[in-house]
This record gives C-alpha cells, structure tokens and sequence, in this order.
C-alpha cells in the first residue's frame, strides 16, 4: 500500500507559505505545521497537523524550543530502509518527503535597528537546522526555503519531474541559504578582525559582466550593503548587466544625499547631472541640462514619486534605467514609450550602506562605506568676503562625493553646471567642469573631492567667475591656493574631509 506523502512546513512569515501549503493539500499530502503555522493553516481552512502531536511539547522557553526532538528531526532524517523506518515508528514520528520553511528575519531586524536583546532573539536554531537536516536526505526530501522556488517545486510534484538533479540542486540553494544566514548572524556578534563567514546565495545569472564577452552572476545581498536595487527590479526591459547595477547604485546614493526634489544622472560610473529645485520636474531638466549628450544611455535616480511632468522630461533622452521611491498615476504609460527601460522601485527611506566589499589583488577587502554626511558648521572659512550661499557650497560638496576622482563639480546655485572626473589631474578636471558650465560658471561655486594642490585651479576658476570654492584642505600647497583666492576674491572653505570615489 502506497503511503500518503507529508509535509513539513515552518514560517514565520505565514502569507508567503499559504500557496505552497495549499498546493500540497490539492495534491493529496498530509500537511504537518509547527504550532503557529498550524494555527493560521487551520483558520484558512486547510487541514494542517501540529507537530506537537508528535513531539508532545508546543513550545518551550517563551518559544526557544519548539522543533528541537527526535520524533520531528526523525521524521526529515530518516531514509527509505527498514531500520530507520522502524526507529521513526517507535519515535512516533512520520516520515517527511518536503519541507518548507521560513527562519525568522534576522536580517530583517538588522535593517531596522532593533535592539540586541530583540537581534539574539531572532537567531533562528529550529528552522535552520530542519533546512540542514532536509538538505542532507535530498535523495528522499524536498527542501523549499526560498519562497521563490515554490512554484517550481508544484510544478515539478504536479509533472513527476522531481527528479534527483532536481533535489540536489534545491539542497545545494539550502545549504547556502543556512550559510548566508549565519554568516549574517556572525557578521552582527563578530569584532572587525574575526575572521569573515560570507556566503552568498546565487541570484541568476546577468546579462554580462564589464563587458559583452565577460560572463557575470550576482550574489547577495551580504549584510550591511544598503539597499538591494536587484531585488527591487520592478521591470527589465531586458536583461540587466553588472554596468547598469553598479551605476544605478551610484546614482541612488547620489540623489539620496540632496535634500528636497532632486534628480541625478549617472554615466559610466560618475554623475553627469544633478540638481535640486521646488519640484521635481525642474530637477530633472536642470539635470540632464548639465550634459544632454552624456546623459544619452545613462542611468537617472529621482528622490520623489515619479510625476507625469518630471516622466516626461525623463523619456526625452534615452535611458537604461530609472529609479524613483514611487510612481503617480499615468507615469506607467509614459514610461511604456521605451519598452526597453529598466525601472527600480525603491520604497524610502533608502537605509545607506555601511560596508562596501570588493575584489583586489586576489584578495576581498571590506571597507566602511563612506557614509560622512556633509556638515558646513565643522568647515574653516579661509578665504575671501564670506558672501557665498551655504547651500550652494554643500549641494556642490555632496555630488562631488560620488564623482569619480579626480572630481570638480561647479554648481549654479542647486543644479551642477558642469561635472569634470575620472581624470589623472586635478586641473583637467578643473578645466572640464567649468568648460562645460560656460557662462554658469559666472557667479557658481566650485567643489573638489581631494585637496587643490596648486594655484592653477583656482586662477582657472577666477577667469571663469566662480565665487567660492569648497574643498578638503590639508595640501602643502594650501597657502598658495588661499594666496590666489585672496587675490581673486574669492571664498574658500576647508572641510578636512576627503571623498575620493575610486
């Protein structure tokens, strides 16, 4: 007699195991739950056994010790021979052929700043350990942990394809899910110089790496990165590449460090555009004003619900992706005119990154994410009458912060007049923002990511009529640059803090 197939489901997150549970009753299975998922399978009607009736506990210790018995962890086990079937038996257990579960969110909490006695909390031991116990007896057990994979699962149940390929490959996702989990877990009790658990599970494949005849794959996310912009992809017109997340990750940083209705253009890893206004849609075109022919194929951010008139003025240049916190009503048909379009929805507040990973040298160094907000009252006024606007200097302080280095930013009041980075000389980079701010740069203040070290960028921005300059400070040749703003009348603030982006 051919025995009725069971399974064990376990989440915290109730809603997300519904359609899995559901499908397994239509197809004949037993369903065995722990207590609270149970409970809620129950009230939606669905016949769900307690797996206390087979361990004889509920939950122990305000709920610490709930799966933790031989008579449930028998029943994930055990394998199809007459021994071990025999021994679940006298454990009272049943012999489980999927299990589904959900761990408790740690790093959810992390995200959200609870507090560490709520963090140790939500260290999930059950849950994990009915993954690892599932994952080891793929050969008999399906293991399900990523809510993504239930409607393969279904499928493949429904169509008898749940072959042994099928169940190594759910195992092998398992595995690494309980790997990333702890290694997030580590990374949260751990001092700086503990050894790094960083395991990462698989997302798919991208389109390419830097370039077309590179293949890349994203993993992730790893604890601390700030916001997940993959997993907020809400359309991709077509497969995006490690190019587009990697701008569209400094375009989101970018326009999150302006205050009020701002739009910031990106291209090959530095903003071309930025700006902030009264509304959005006058950000948006003070921004792609900056440069219209570099922001051609670029990546935009937007801080604001996405409006129609701001969307409009978006689809007159050709973009690869677009993120904004939301969209207003008739943004969506606008938008449809590029069926290529990317677009990322990010719900604000954007929490930032506090660590950056990344390969060099055969090596991975993690570092602290420059996070150092801008804050004008710790700045030296060094030069000059003191007349320029502070909101200028600091509008164009915090987006030369995510140019490229060497980095000068002119800023007409909050909107950027010309971008110059990514050059081997300051002075280049000098000459290429207040060229391409022309007669802007009359009046604008100027902004450089590392110390002036010569005269030569000041007397260039004297010539054009910029009126203030903002800058790290800290060169040998600091009393020749406040000399030759002096001279020109110039203001010149020191904040004594530098932002290469390299």
């Amino acid at each position: 007699m051919t025995r009725r197939r069971s399974a064990l489901l376990s989440s915290h997150d109730k809603e997300a195991i519904w359609p899995l549970a559901r499908a397994l009753a239509d197809m004949g299975w037993d369903i065995y739950a722990s207590h609270n998922t149970s409970r809620f399978l129950s009230q939606r009607g669905l016949e769900a056994h307690a797996l206390e009736d087979l361990s004889g506990i509920s939950t122990l210790m305000g709920g610490r010790v709930k799966t933790l018995h031989p008579a449930i962890h028998g029943g994930i086990l055990a394998r199809d021979t007459e021994d071990d079937l025999s021994a679940l038996a006298d454990l009272g257990g049943v012999p489980f052929d999927l299990v589904g579960v959900g761990p408790y969110p740690f790093a959810d909490g992390l995200a959200s700043g609870l507090d560490e006695e709520g963090m140790i909390e939500l260290i999930d031991i059950g849950g994990p350990a009915m993954v690892r116990s599932a994952a080891k007896n793929f050969g008999r057990v399906l293991v399900v942990v990523d809510r993504r994979d239930d409607a393969a699962v279904i499928s493949a149940l429904r169509e008898g394809q749940d072959d042994m390929a099928f169940r190594r490959q759910l195992a092998a996702r398992a595995f690494a899910f309980t790997a990333a989990y702890d290694s997030a877990v580590a990374a949260y009790l751990a001092p700086a110089t503990a050894p790094l658990a960083l395991v990462l599970p698989f997302r798919r494949e991208l389109r390419y790496g830097t370039n077309p005849h590179q293949e890349a794959r994203i993993y992730g996310p790893y604890p601390e990165a700030g916001v997940d912009l993959f997993g907020h992809l809400e359309r991709e017109g077509k497969p995006i590449s490690l190019n587009n997340l990697s701008d569209a990750e400094r375009a989101l940083e970018a326009v999150a460090d302006l205050a009020g209705p701002s739009a910031v253009i990106v291209k090959h890893g530095t903003p071309c555009g930025a700006a902030s206004a009264p509304t959005l849609e006058e950000a948006y075109e003070a921004a792609l004003a900056t440069d219209r022919e570099a922001a051609f194929g670029g990546i935009a951010a937007v801080n604001c619900p996405l409006d129609v008139p701001s969307a409009q003025v978006a689809m007159e240049v050709f973009l690869e992706v677009l993120i904004a916190p939301g969209m207003d009503p008739g943004v969506e048909e606008i938008l449809a005119r590029r069926p290529g379009l990317r677009l990322i929805v990010v719900p604000q507040p954007w929490p930032p990154a506090r660590l950056r990973l990344r390969s060099t040298g055969g090596n991975v160094i993690v570092e602290e994410a420059d996070a150092r907000d801008a804050d004008p009252s710790s700045w030296r006024h060094v030069a000059g009458p003191g007349a320029a606007r502070a909101e200028d200097l600091v509008f164009a302080w915090k987006v030369a912060k995510h140019v490229a280095s060497n980095a000068i930013v002119v800023a007409a009041g909050t909107r950027t007049g010309g971008i110059g980075g990514g050059q081997v000389s300051r002075i280049r980079a000098a000459r290429d923002a207040i060229g391409r701010a022309g007669a802007l740069a009359q009046g604008a203040v100027l902004a450089s990511d590392g110390f002036i070290p010569f005269a030569d960028v000041i007397e260039e921005a004297a010539s054009a009529g910029i009126a203030a300059v903002v800058e790290p400070g800290g060169s040998k040749g600091d009393e020749a640059v406040c000399e030759a703003c002096r001279r020109a009348g110039m203001d010149l603030y020191f904040t004594g803090i530098r932002h290469f982006r390299h």
